[in-house]
């Protein structure tokens, strides 16, 4: 039995966490991060953790508050890192087109 199994407060975090974070995420200004800043932009994605709104966390105990943020963040980062090298990805394929067609 796993730690979210023997915990359901942990598994509501956890879950919700990354629902939020999957919604909140601004995946289109990450594929433009990734396309204009290249691997600098898949370093800044890799590094900025933003943090959940601190509304989400009002009247919920600190255990489950430290959880949700730290699901969060990982969510969100794991999205940014995603997103950013769909960016650098587009910016090499357009490059290699651009360079076929000339």
């Amino acid at each position: 039995m796993d730690d979210y199994q023997q915990h359901p407060e942990a598994t509501e975090a956890h879950l919700t966490a990354e629902e939020d974070a999957e919604s909140d995420a601004k995946k289109t200004r990450w594929v433009f991060i990734g396309i204009f800043g290249n691997i600098l932009g898949i370093l800044i994605a890799s590094v900025y953790e933003p943090t959940p709104p601190a509304s989400r966390l009002l009247g919920r105990s600190p255990e489950y508050a430290a959880l949700y943020t730290d699901s969060y963040k990982t969510k969100s980062r794991s999205i940014q890192v995603r997103h950013s090298v769909i960016g650098i990805a587009l910016f090499f394929a357009l490059a290699f087109v651009s360079s076929v067609l000339v």
